[in-house]
């Protein structure tokens, strides 16, 4: 809203400042944030039909040269202009999307490393509590989880405010469609006045002469204004659509200055930030890792296997030698009672 109070043209406007200063409830201008559910419904509807409606395709032949000459662009400027318009708002279209959907995968990357970190550090301090063997890995796989995933958190917070540049010039992809279908608009309004007064001239010369000789001079003055107010008409069609044209002109070459300043700022901003975190994200597990070597857990395990395989195997030895004698014992004790 800021953003629109201090633009050059936006900003002077009586319309602007009349809904900024409307002593009423803001719902009667701006239906999305009406107080009536069924308004505020209708108008999600209408921005769902027309978000489906701006297809690449649609884009392309919308502003393509046929449909603007064919509304009665003469302006070999704003024809250039409309071409490549297309493509660019057919490209963006494209392509923001995606940068949108990159950002949100990496903060659901870190939402999903960050809950398995916690679940294996739940695990370590319910079960493992006193298994000070087994516990040491899972400890710093754990830890090495949380901090990637707070280091990617992080990241995607960058990414998404970097990206809020490409996500402005996305938005006003629409509102540049609608500037030009405003032109075509005046365009064809123009047109129409300048047939209508053309056609009241030509009705004016046609009776010119026989209404002066019959001296009917009323009805010939009648004729006249009639010419003369259809020429006003024309000629405000003419300078409104030339005013539409020059706003859009310059409008177009002021974002086209903001796309490229802030575009390249953020494309370096959102590569620095990536190769800052994942230059941490690799230091990160590669003290995990460290502490792993440190720890000599892959050394101990096998010792700790062997020593109570054969503490095991000592006391199966044991306690089937015993058994065997207590039998050998029995049986002689009732060879003997039998002898006696």
């Amino acid at each position: 809203m800021n953003a629109l109070r201090l633009h050059p043209v936006a900003g002077n406007s009586q319309c602007l400042k009349m809904f900024l200063t409307m002593p009423d409830h803001l719902g009667i201008a701006w239906p999305e944030v009406s107080s009536s559910i069924f308004t505020r419904l209708t108008e999600a509807g209408t921005n769902t039909a027309v978000k489906v409606a701006e297809g690449t395709s649609a884009v392309i032949a919308e502003l393509n040269n046929e449909n603007q000459i064919m509304a009665g662009e003469d302006n070999s400027e704003l024809l250039a202009l409309a071409q490549s318009e297309g493509l660019r708002i057919s490209g963006a279209l494209q392509s923001v999307p995606k940068i949108e959907n990159a950002v949100a995968l990496i903060a659901e990357q870190s939402q999903r490393m960050n809950s398995n970190g916690m679940e294996i550090q739940k695990l370590v301090n319910s079960v493992l509590a006193q298994e000070t063997e087994f516990k040491v890995p899972f400890e710093v796989l754990a830890s090495g989880l949380l901090r990637c995933g707070r280091r990617t958190n992080r990241l995607a917070v960058e990414l998404g405010a970097a990206a809020q540049a490409f996500t402005l010039q996305y938005k006003l992809c629409r509102y540049e469609r609608l500037a030009f279908s405003d032109r075509r608009s005046a365009l064809i309004r123009r047109m129409d006045a300048q047939k209508e007064a053309d056609k009241k001239s030509q009705k004016f010369v046609m009776n010119q002469y026989s209404l002066q000789s019959m001296g009917n001079t009323s009805k010939l003055d009648g004729y006249g204004r009639d010419a003369a107010m259809s020429g006003e008409i024309a000629v405000d069609a003419l300078r409104e659509s030339e005013e539409i044209g020059h706003i859009l002109q310059c409008e177009i070459g002021r974002i086209t200055q903001i796309r490229r300043r802030d575009w390249s700022m953020s494309l370096r901003v959102m590569a620095a930030n990536m190769r800052e975190a994942h230059a941490e994200r690799a230091a990160i597990w590669e003290s995990c890792r460290n502490a792993l070597d440190s720890s000599n857990v892959e050394d101990n395990w096998p010792v700790i296997d062997q020593q109570q395989i054969h503490g095991s195997f000592h006391a199966e030895n044991w306690s089937n030698g015993e058994h065997h004698n207590l039998q050998g014992s029995i049986h002689q004790q009732q060879q003997h009672a039998g002898a006696n």
